[in-house]
């Protein structure tokens, strides 16, 4: 497989010589609970950490987004790099140095980089062909200067920006073509799409913004439609070799270019004061034009624990200017808990009477705007301003209503003493006795519910049908994932009397292979040897099982057990009844009947067993019920 570049042997003794908790502490603030170390989930947006590391095991899961792996896997999934680079920052770390590798694999790797660097020169190509454009006699070139001109874009801004234009879906395919870029690396840039084998530019007749890293490469652009027409106003490059949206900052390349600056003026430098996001390109630019240089925007509104990466380098400190509608609202308030999870101070500045950034300087100037970016709330106060104008709190019911929801937006903080303060804030809103609320704030679960800002989110995951697993795999799935987690209800013996064929049978192969080699299964080992994230569903799904509450988990592995030797009598009875229906052989015949009798008589048994399983499963899970009740009805 492509990731095994390295033999297993060798991945364990760098992944000894490690601690996934030190690995990832130095990524993620982690607190220890009882045997284990959790933490906020960096890999999606979430309050309540639900980020578990296992010690023991080496291993990551994360019960919010599944996310699940070793730390190799970690630090691919985290810093966005390949497997080969995840290594040898690992190598590095612990002071080895990396083996020799396949010269196969060597030349796969160094052709990756090479792609690489052909895409970012097709970019940097496009970019120059859409500035040139701009001044062109075209008429898509003179709509794109007048719209520019509308929105007082001035021409160092233009330069300043590279802004240019798309003038049709066919001129950039021959300029590209002209420098000797093929049309597949064009398409693998993102600058060309195809349709029934039909090559057009992807920005057909837009306006276009060129998206720059710290690196000053083009990785991507974002395109303005110019015309009236029932498309997306904006179109952003595609998932590329070099473009995420999820990480991508609008103006990035210049915060690092001020930085450089004043580095070199000052001969030290302690970051910007602040990071001024707002919500789109315009906005940036007019920013910028009016002096807030430190200002930048990400693709869409949601921030992500990668842009809060790469925000960090420049400060700690955000201040966080969004539309002031409710779509913008929900955004930042969205965006509070990213931010905060990424260890920022963050303050909300509200642009009055639904304004933008670049509607408000228009309006009222520079000075005004400095007037408003000092009037930013701290991120938690912002939260429960919002929240309070949701609810008439002169109403008892309203009330109760914005106390609940408060507390959900509360319980998300694992700090006691931050509870507390906030305890006092939804006191001052409500009048309710602390003591009280502290009490419902106690009860309170975020297992079962969210707040209103995330709802929307939750709702569209529940709305995704899930794919459908068969029982026989997903029992399968289950005995393995038992095994890997190492669950103490497992039993050792039953190793050997299972059952596996593909899908899964490389899952089994690595258990059966690791205990007569006398070490322990573990998932760690076991992301050294299967390559996991390119493997089937099934593999995956196992890696990252999603362990659900269980009152007699040692039943449902009982049940599981039966399960998959009840399949492989299924398996054995099937071939035999296909021999038969395919030989005149007497005696053959009277072999395989005589199996068929046998294999019949073992389902009829294991489906008596599993019907008694049941039936106990039930008994059992009932007494417990019946137990918390009446301790409930005791106290």
């Amino acid at each position: 497989m492509a990731k095994l570049i390295f033999s297993p042997e060798w991945l364990d003794e760098l992944k000894s010589r490690l601690n996934i908790v030190d690995v990832i502490s130095r990524y993620v603030p982690l607190k220890r609970v009882s045997r284990d170390y959790v933490g906020v989930c960096p890999f999606h947006n979430e309050k309540t950490p639900s980020f578990m590391i296992n010690e023991a095991g080496q291993y990551y899961h994360c019960f919010g987004c599944k996310a699940s792996g070793d730390m190799i896997k970690f630090v691919e999934k985290y810093e966005n790099i390949g497997f080969y680079e995840a290594v040898q920052i690992l190598a590095d770390m612990a002071n080895m140095p990396l083996p020799s590798i396949d010269n196969n694999v060597a030349e796969e790797i160094q052709q990756k980089k090479k792609e690489r660097q052909q895409i970012l020169a097709v970019l940097k190509a496009t970019a120059q062909y859409y500035y040139k454009n701009l001044y062109s006699a075209h008429p898509n070139a003179e709509q794109a200067r007048k719209y520019l001109d509308k929105r007082q874009i001035s021409k160092e801004s233009i330069v300043r920006f590279g802004i240019g234009c798309s003038l049709d879906f066919e001129s950039l395919i021959s300029y590209l073509r002209s420098l000797g870029f093929s049309t597949s690396l064009m398409v693998k840039a993102g600058v060309v799409s195809n349709a029934d084998g039909r090559y057009y530019d992807s920005y057909g007749k837009r306006l276009m913004f060129p998206l720059i890293d710290t690196n000053g490469d083009v990785i991507g652009f974002s395109g303005r439609l110019l015309e009236d027409k029932d498309l997306a106003k904006y179109k952003n490059t595609t998932q590329t070799p070099v473009f995420n949206k999820s990480e991508v900052v609008f103006a990035i390349n210049l915060l690092k270019k001020q930085r450089d600056k004043e580095r070199q003026a000052q001969h030290s430098w302690n970051g910007f004061d602040n990071i001024i996001i707002v919500e789109g390109q315009i906005d940036v630019i007019s920013m910028h034009q009016h002096g807030f240089n430190n200002t930048v925007a990400c693709l869409g509104t949601a921030i992500t624990p990668q842009h809060v990466r790469k925000l960090k380098q420049f400060s700690d400190n955000i201040i966080l200017m969004l539309d002031g509608d409710f779509a913008g609202q929900k955004a930042a308030l969205r965006s509070i808990d990213t931010l905060r999870a990424g260890g920022v101070n963050i303050k909300v500045v509200t642009i009055p009477d639904g304004h933008d950034p670049d509607e408000f300087l228009k309006l009222y100037g520079t000075e005004k705007m400095k007037e408003l970016l000092a009037t930013g709330e701290e991120g938690m106060d912002y939260k429960f301003r919002v929240l309070a104008t949701r609810y008439n709190l002169n109403s008892n019911y309203e009330r109760t209503k914005f106390i609940h929801e408060a507390l959900l937006v509360l319980k998300a903080l694992t700090n006691e003493s931050e509870q507390d303060v906030y305890l006092k804030v939804i006191q001052k809103y409500t009048g309710v006795a602390i003591e009280v609320l502290r009490a419902d704030l106690q009860n309170l679960s975020l297992n079962t519910q969210k707040p209103f800002y995330e709802r929307d989110d939750e709702e569209e995951k529940e709305q995704r049908p899930p794919k459908p697993t068969d029982a026989y795999t997903l029992a399968d799935e289950y005995l393995l994932a038992s095994i890997i987690f190492q669950k103490p209800y497992i039993n050792t013996k039953d190793y050997l009397t299972l059952h596996f064929e593909q899908p899964l049978q490389p899952v089994y192969d690595y258990v059966l292979n690791t205990i007569k080699s006398n070490k322990e299964v573990t998932l760690s080992g076991l992301y050294s040897r299967v390559d996991v994230d390119n493997s089937n569903d099934e593999i995956r799904a196992t890696a990252n099982f999603a362990f659900t509450p269980d009152d007699v988990p040692e039943l449902t592995y009982q049940s599981c057990l039966l399960k998959n030797q009840e399949k492989f009598v299924k398996s054995e009875k099937s071939k035999c009844e296909n021999a038969l229906d395919n030989t005149t052989d007497v005696e053959l015949q009277k072999s395989l009947m005589q199996k068929i009798m046998e294999y019949t008589k073992q389902i009829v048994e294991i489906n008596k067993q599993m019907q008694n399983l049941s039936q106990e499963y039930v008994r059992l899970t009932d007494d417990k019920t019946k137990n918390k009740n009446d301790t409930h009805e005791e106290e």
